[in-house]
């Protein structure tokens, strides 16, 4: 049950931040070995052209000046707010 809670509350908070951002459209993926969410703003996979570090272990995909997807790193030890 704990553990259906924590989806729970990851998916309230995506879908507040989808909703309040308008996106059309969500994909994410997660790799635990790497402990690496993957966060795509596209039905179909598009490659990146430039990237940058927004903040501590997190990484903004742009392809031209379009955000494409978030990259987080070390996913499992942030914390939600």
């Amino acid at each position: 049950m704990a553990e259906e809670m924590n989806y729970l509350k990851v998916a309230e908070a995506v879908s507040r931040v989808v909703l309040g951002a308008g996106l059309p459209l969500l994909r994410a993926s997660y790799d635990p070995a790497g402990d690496v969410l993957y966060v795509h703003f596209s039905e179909e996979p598009v490659k990146s052209d430039d990237s940058e570090f927004i903040e501590d272990d997190v990484v903004v995909r742009y392809r031209g000046k379009k955000v494409i997807g978030i990259t987080i790193l070390n996913a499992s030890k942030r914390k939600l707010s």
